[in-house]
């Protein structure tokens, strides 16, 4: 242990003995004490003090020991080691002084710990949280936040800086003052400047609290990616719009053909029966229409519901080459079917694959040039079966290959409602695909041809 030092001795000495030596003097001087007892007294006196300071001085000094090692050593876990203060006025306060180091410890721990949970818990948030003073500079920015505006950094320290110097949106801006000068809560729509794809709702309110200083957050500021739900709502919008106009052209075509034969050409047989024709022909185009929009519509509601049945892919293959060999004669397009890869069964739904491959296999035979070839191979190993459907055609611009599996999107209208088609059919083989977990691929070259390729996963049971 540290030795006490003279002079905090030679001080406590000189403080405790100096009124005594006083009225030791003042007795001296009225003659109620002798000299030599005086003297006496006062060197006693002096002992008395210096032993006693010194004995205190050591015990205080041992306690300051104490603490700083405690602090030191122990400053997230209480340290329980046993220290007797002794006992007088001295011990009692040293030990109520260390009843009271001890609970600031305790406490500055659970506040720590709620502190470390509370970030922690904010930090979990998908949604960027950001709190802001009464000058607009941030206070707190969540994991989510700094992720999102410190540009994929979430490691970076945000605090201090100015709300404007790192989210440059001026309605979100405008919206943290107007709440700064007491609006009510405000709701922004906003896109990022340098991140156009990506939408965000912005909620600003003020944080209640009876004592604000002057650092203290006064502003909440939570963000939330609504990209995916307006891109849903443009698609769902785009997809009524081209639904209305597909069903309106056939549909209008109907209505004038009727007030025709109302009136015109009720006496005329042949113009009746052209016109039956006609109608006819409008109606299978709505028909059609209306059955690819139910597959489709059955197809995304069990889009997650995967299918686990075993199908005999060859069986289904050949079932829809039978099934189109008349329309295939009528252009006289020979198909021509290597399937002689396809030695185990795949995992899906007979109804799907049917749809998906006839689908596929129509598409050739209705673009690809007269009196051409369409070949069907197949590519099969362990773990899954690649089927590819190949035609002689003009090809597709690469600039459209991407986009035709979208609803509706035909390279060609004139020529796809000629030859009876939705534009739906490639987006119902692109369904099927991915609840079957398998893939498709477009290849095509102007001029030569498009080659369509699925790839499915082989079922685990028995080969064919």
């Amino acid at each position: 242990m540290e030795k006490p030092k003279i002079t905090h001795i030679l001080a406590g000495t000189a403080t405790i003995s100096l009124p005594i030596l006083v009225l030791l003097i003042f007795l001296v001087g009225i003659e109620e004490l002798a000299f030599s007892s005086a003297i006496i007294a006062g060197f006693i006196g002096i002992i008395t003090c210096i032993i006693i300071i010194t004995l205190q001085t050591l015990r205080i000094k041992k306690i300051q020991n104490f603490v700083e090692k405690d602090l030191v050593l122990k400053e997230l876990e209480i340290k329980q080691t046993a220290f007797d203060a002794g006992s007088g006025p001295i011990g009692e306060l040293i030990s109520a002084t260390l009843r009271v180091e001890r609970k600031w410890i305790n406490e500055r721990k659970t506040l720590k710990a709620g502190l470390l949970s509370a970030a922690n818990l904010f930090d979990a948030l998908p949604d960027p949280l950001v709190t802001l003073d009464h000058q607009a500079r941030l206070v707190y920015a969540n994991a989510a936040a700094r992720t999102l505006l410190a540009e994929n950094k979430p490691d970076i320290d945000l605090r201090g800086n100015d709300i404007s110097s790192i989210l440059r949106q001026p309605l979100v801006l405008e919206a943290v003052q107007d709440v700064l000068d007491g609006a009510k809560t405000r709701y922004i729509e906003f896109k990022f400047a340098e991140k156009i794809e990506l939408t965000f709702e912005a909620r600003i309110e003020a944080i209640s609290a009876a004592d604000k200083e002057e650092n203290d957050a006064v502003i909440l500021l939570l963000l939330r990616d609504v990209t995916s739900q307006k891109l849903n709502e443009e698609s769902r919008a785009d997809f009524v719009a081209n639904v209305s106009h597909e069903l309106r052209t056939p549909l209008t075509s109907l209505i004038g053909f009727i007030e025709t034969l109302r009136e015109s050409a009720k006496n005329d047989p042949n113009a009746r029966e052209r016109f039956l024709s006609l109608m006819a022909t409008q109606s299978d185009r709505m028909a059609r229409l209306v059955n690819d929009l139910l597959s489709l519509s059955r197809i995304e509601m069990n889009v997650h519901d995967n299918p686990a049945k075993s199908v005999d892919l060859r069986k289904v293959i050949e079932n829809v080459i039978d099934m189109l060999a008349p329309q295939a004669k009528q252009r006289s397009i020979t198909i021509e079917a290597d399937l002689r890869n396809i030695t185990s069964p795949i995992i899906g739904d007979s109804d799907e694959l049917l749809q998906l491959f006839q689908n596929l296999i129509e598409n050739s035979i209705k673009y690809a040039n007269k009196k051409s070839i369409v070949r069907i191979t197949s590519n099969c190993n362990i773990k899954a079966c690649s089927i590819s459907v190949i035609d002689e055609s003009n090809g597709i611009p690469r600039e459209h290959i991407t986009r035709l599996t979208e609803r509706f999107y035909r390279i060609d209208t004139a020529r796809s409602r000629e030859l009876g088609g939705t534009g739906l059919g490639l987006a119902i083989v692109k369904h099927i695909v991915n609840r079957h977990l398998g893939k498709l691929k477009i290849e095509s070259v102007e001029g030569q041809g498009s080659t369509f390729s699925v790839s499915l996963p082989i079922s685990e049971e028995t080969n064919l």
